[in-house]
C-alpha cells in the first residue's frame, strides 16, 4: 500500500498501517486514531500431559508395589485359612458347598483367592464361597480397603482428565529468549519485523536471529495467514509477536489464548497519504472530531469487546485421543494373553489328574 501511494496509484491507504519512519519518508500521514501495543500471544499450557504413563500416573510407584505385595500375601493367608478349616472340619464343612463341590485342592483355593482380591481392587462385586469365618474376616478388610484404594484412584484419574489452565512459564521476552521449548514469530514484512531488526536491544535481536533459525525448520514461523497462525498458537508451545487488538479479537474465539505479562512496544495507528496530499489535514480533522466526540472509543468497545466468558472457563474434560486408545487395548491383549497361559495351565493340569 506504501508503495501504491508512492506510485500515486491511490489517494490514502487506511488499514491496520503503524508510524514508521521509512513509511513517512515517502508518505504523509494524518494524527493517530489507534493506539495499540505489541504483545506475545500463545496459548495457556495444559496440566495434562496424555501418554503411556497416563493410567498408572495417579499412584506411586511405591503405591503399586505395596499393593502388588499386599495381593499375594493376602492370596495366600486367605487360601491357608479355607484350607485349613477345611482339613480341620472335614465332613461337616466343604468350600463351595452350595454347589455341591468338594474341597478344593490347594492350587484352586489360590486361584479363587487370587480372584475375588484382585477383583475387588477393580471394583467388581465379590462372589466369594469361603468357608472359614477368618477368611471373611480377613477378605471384609480387604474389600475396605480396596474401596478407598479405588476411590482415591478414580478420583486421582479423572482429575488427570481435566484441562487446567497454568500460567505461563515465562512472562517477558527477556524470559522467553532462554527457553528451548517454545518457538516464535512474527508476520512477515511488517514493521514490527523492522521493530526487530533494527533494535539496539540484546534480548529483541536474540528474539529476532532465533525467528530466523526456526523459519529454517518451520517457514511458517512467518505465515501471513493470520488463521494458520492461530491454529499454530493453539497446538504448539508457539508464541506469536503481534498487536494487543488482535489478541483482543481473537480472544473472543479461542479462551485457550493468552498473553504475556509484558508489553513490548506502542504502534500509532494513522491513514497514509501521498505525499503532499490536499487531504491530510481534511482527515486530521475528522480523526480528531471522531476522537473527541467518544465515537472512536464505541467502536473499540464494539469490535473488540471484553471476553468476560472466558475468565471462568478454567477447566474443561480432556477428549479422549489416539494416544489413550493403543493402552486400552494393550491392557485387553495382556488379559486375553493371560487367560490363555491359565487355560493351558488348566488342560496341562486336568490330564495330569487324569493320568493319576
Amino acid at each position: 500500500m506504501t508503495g501504491m501511494l508512492h506510485r500515486k496509484e491511490a489517494d490514502f491507504a487506511l488499514s491496520g498501517m503503524s508510524l514508521s519512519a521509512e513509511r513517512a519518508s515517502v508518505s504523509d500521514h494524518t494524527r493517530g486514531f489507534y493506539f495499540d501495543e505489541l504483545v506475545l500471544v500463545t496459548r495457556f499450557p495444559d496440566s495434562t500431559q496424555v501418554g503411556w504413563t497416563f493410567f498408572i500416573r495417579p499412584f506411586d510407584w511405591l503405591v503399586f508395589l505395596l499393593l502388588g505385595c499386599g495381593l499375594v500375601l493376602m492370596t495366600v493367608v486367605l487360601a491357608l485359612m479355607d484350607r485349613w478349616f477345611v482339613r480341620a472340619h472335614r465332613g461337616s464343612w466343604t468350600m463351595g458347598r452350595e454347589k455341591g463341590k468338594r474341597a478344593p485342592l490347594m492350587f484352586s483355593s489360590l486361584t479363587q483367592s487370587a480372584e475375588v482380591l484382585f477383583g475387588s481392587l477393580l471394583g467388581r462385586a465379590v462372589d466369594y464361597n469361603g468357608a472359614s469365618t477368618s477368611g471373611r474376616v480377613l477378605l471384609v478388610a480387604w474389600l475396605l480397603m480396596s474401596l478407598v484404594t479405588v476411590a482415591t484412584y478414580t478420583g486421582k484419574l479423572t482429575s488427570y482428565s481435566v484441562i487446567t489452565k497454568q500460567p505461563l512459564p515465562f512472562r517477558t521476552l527477556e524470559e522467553l529468549v532462554k527457553r528451548s521449548d517454545y518457538t516464535w514469530g512474527v508476520t512477515k514484512g511488517t514493521s514490527m519485523e523492522d521493530f526487530l531488526r533494527n533494535s539496539t536491544n540484546k534480548d529483541y535481536q536474540l528474539f529476532y536471529r532465533k525467528m530466523l533459525e526456526f523459519e529454517e525448520s518451520d517457514p511458517h514461523i512467518r505465515s501471513n495467514d493470520i488463521d494458520f497462525s492461530v491454529t499454530k498458537i493453539l497446538r504448539e508451545n508457539y508464541v506469536r509477536l503481534t498487536s494487543e487488538s488482535f489478541y483482543k479479537y481473537r480472544k473472543t474465539q479461542h479462551c485457550r489464548l493468552t498473553m504475556a505479562q509484558e508489553r513490548l512496544s506502542q504502534d500509532t495507528l494513522v491513514v497514509y497519504l501521498q505525499k503532499g496530499s490536499p487531504f491530510t489535514q481534511l482527515f486530521d480533522e475528522t480523526i480528531a472530531q471522531v476522537t473527541e466526540t467518544g465515537l472512536m472509543e464505541h467502536l473499540t468497545r464494539k469490535w473488540f469487546p471484553e471476553q468476560k466468558d472466558c475468565d471462568g472457563d478454567e477447566t474443561q474434560v480432556m477428549s479422549v485421543s489416539l494416544e489413550l486408545v493403543p493402552v486400552a487395548f494393550l491392557l485387553a491383549a495382556g488379559g486375553l494373553t493371560l487367560a490363555s497361559g491359565t487355560l493351558l495351565l488348566e488342560f496341562l493340569t486336568r490330564n495330569n489328574r487324569g493320568r493319576r
